[in-house]
């Protein structure tokens, strides 16, 4: 019983569902039968205009209207345009996600030994010597621009810059000469640019953090590199100076590629051979040395012009691939290695670069000048004219008239100004005047 109840229940339901439907069907029905009234309406009134003014012109206003772009039907009402008003004044800035992450990005202290989290009494005392001698410098030079000394470390505790340099003995045979030291660098780590350019870094990063993070600014770059060359017994130093905006970019874009350039060949030395006592004498040169020497005038003509076709070809293909003009040249900053001549053999003073880790001489034209230099035990700060570059640059380290020491130093043997001698001349006329 109870079973037939329900589906005399569901019956009834389906029954009333069913008249629902069919009452609002025939609404809906009604509803577009009533619209397609009045379309046809609009349609055969607009058909009668048409048939009014004529067939041609009709089918002229039918092409129109069907080349017109589907845009120029929309007619906005004033709330549209207004809002379409508001809208245009919105102008979207997409964040800087690179420089969100550099200042979002902490250590945590708990991390990193004690002497990362503060300073000695010793490092104290230095860091008072150290701004003794930055407030006498910014006094005597205040044209220059302020010196990198003391920046704060991953913990946001302040160092001086030498004691961030740790020289340091690896145990591989290939990070023991400068060459494979300065490829490991430049390869294992990713560069990040100073931000702005032209000023210099609020913080310096250990080498242990940086070996870790395996990226860093070009001083970050210059302080390992510089602490692996130290330490493999190489005479080497920070520089914080200016660049080239390629250079500070890493940009080898116009570089010749360094696995394309041709070696310097060895000449072989010809042994002359020995001229025996009885050999056959050669036959008589007929030959006139006058023609002899117009034909080798000749070519030594034709030589010279050759080459000077072929400097002018290069100097129109420099002017053609001459960078665009850097509104900010001679004021980047940049950092890169110096290593001096004499110790571990090296015959030559050169610079090396931490980004690409190749070698320049002493007069490389992408380094316009140098403010100052450092290692693991002192400071120095150049004192001499970069307005050429670093071309003319001396790199006497103990004459003080040339490189400004922070403490006295016995590695570097200073320059020793003689006293004036007295003439006994000159003493004699002064006894005189007495």
């Amino acid at each position: 019983m109870e079973s037939e109840s329900r589906a005399d229940s569901i019956n009834e339901g389906e029954v009333v569902n069913a008249t629902e439907s069919e009452e609002v069907k025939s609404t809906v029905g009604e509803d577009v039968k009533n619209a397609v009234n009045e379309d046809e309406k609009i349609d055969t009134t607009d058909a009668g205009d048409s048939d009014s003014h004529g067939g041609d012109k009709g089918n002229s206003d039918a092409d129109q209207l069907d080349n017109k772009h589907p845009s120029e039907y929309l007619e906005f009402s004033e709330d549209a345009d207004a809002l379409k008003e508001e809208l245009d004044r919105i102008i979207v800035v997409l964040p800087d996600t690179e420089a969100q992450t550099r200042q979002e990005e902490l250590f945590d202290p708990a991390e990193f030994p004690f002497s990362y989290k503060d300073n000695l009494p010793k490092e104290q005392l230095t860091l008072q010597f150290v701004e003794n001698f930055r407030r006498q410098y910014v006094h005597l030079y205040q044209d220059r621009k302020p010196l990198f000394l003391n920046p704060v470390n991953e913990c946001g505790v302040e160092k001086f810059v030498c004691t961030t340099v740790r020289p340091t003995l690896l145990p591989y045979k290939e990070l023991n000469t400068w060459d494979g030291a300065a490829e490991f660098v430049a390869v294992y780590l990713n560069f990040d640019t100073l931000e702005p350019p032209y000023e210099l870094p609020t913080r310096l990063i250990s080498p242990a953090t940086i070996l870790k993070r395996q990226r860093g600014n070009c001083f970050e770059y210059s302080t390992l590199l510089c602490s692996m060359l130290i330490g493999a017994g190489y005479d080497a130093y920070v520089v914080s100076g200016y660049a080239t905006r390629e250079t500070c970019l890493a940009d080898e874009s116009r570089e010749i590629c360094p696995l394309l350039k041709k070696k310097d060949e060895k000449k072989e030395e010809v042994q002359k051979k020995q001229i025996k006592k009885y050999t056959v004498k050669p036959p008589k040169d007929l030959l006139s040395r006058f023609e002899l020497k117009m034909e080798a005038r000749k070519k030594a003509e034709l030589k010279a012009e050759e080459e000077k076709q072929k400097a002018e070809l290069e100097r129109r293909q420099a002017e053609l691939e001459k960078p665009p003009p850097d509104p900010l040249h001679g004021l980047r900053i940049h950092s890169w290695v110096l290593v001096l001549s004499g110790k571990r053999e090296v015959p030559e003073t050169f610079f090396i670069e931490p980004f690409t880790g190749l070698s320049h001489t002493s007069n490389y034209e992408a380094y316009l000048g140098i403010e100052s230099l450092w290692n693991h035990s002192n400071y120095w700060v150049c004192m001499q004219d970069c307005s050429d570059g670093v071309a003319k640059l001396n790199y006497d380290l103990g004459d003080c008239t040339l490189w400004e020491y922070m403490f006295p130093n016995l590695d570097k043997p200073q320059l020793l100004i003689p006293e004036p001698v007295e003439d006994e001349y000159t003493d004699r006329f002064d006894d005189e005047d007495e």
